[in-house]
Parts: C-alpha cells; structure tokens; sequence
C-alpha cells in the first residue's frame, strides 16, 4: 500500500501532500531519539511532536508519512517546511492506539 491509498483507507485530513511512498510498517513515538533509533525507512510515524525538528527527524529516517492523531495539526512553519521537503503530513482525530490497531489491518502486519 501507498501512503495515498492510507489518505483513503484511513479517512485521514491531508495537511501536507508530499511523495506517494511504499508503506513498510509503522512507529509510535513522541522523542525524537527514540524515533531516530527505532523508525525505518518506509514506516507511517505517529507522533504528537508538532515541531520543525519532527520535519528533520522523518527526512532523516526517511518516514514515508507522518500522522498526528487527536485532531492535532502543525504550526504553519512546520507545513511550509514539509512542502518545501516532500514530506506527507496528515491529521486524524482517532488516537495513537486507533490508528496503530487500523494500520495493523491495513498493512496486514
């Protein structure tokens, strides 16, 4: 699956529409360090982190989206930077817990 057929599957608010990416698994994570250590290449990260340093992480790990759950959305500082890098940026109003349980089916993992 791609990150655009996720957009649909998962009813997800497009803030940033960036490159349409192979999906490999998924990362929940808040610190920044963890995620550097712990998200691979291809993987949705979940994260509540609205910051211009969330953008450098996913480039860095090269993330192939990145979805705030609780209706959370980035400053526009941090959209503007996502344009500019290609990083897909998306809003949901479930939780962290509700979206890993859906991408769970949705990616069969």
């Amino acid at each position: 699956m791609t990150v655009m057929g996720l957009s649909n599957e998962l009813e997800l608010e497009t803030l940033v529409s960036g490159e349409d990416k192979e999906l490999a698994s998924c990362y929940i994570s808040d610190l920044l360090s963890r995620v550097i250590g712990g998200c691979s290449e291809g993987d949705v990260w979940i994260t509540v982190q609205t910051s211009l340093n969330m953008v450098a992480v996913a480039l860095m790990i090269d993330a192939a989206c990145v979805i705030f759950p609780e209706g959370l959305h980035a400053p526009a500082d941090v959209i503007e930077k996502a344009k500019e890098e290609g990083l897909t940026l998306y809003s949901s109003k479930e939780s962290a817990y509700k979206l890993a349980i859906k991408l769970s089916r949705v990616l069969q993992l």
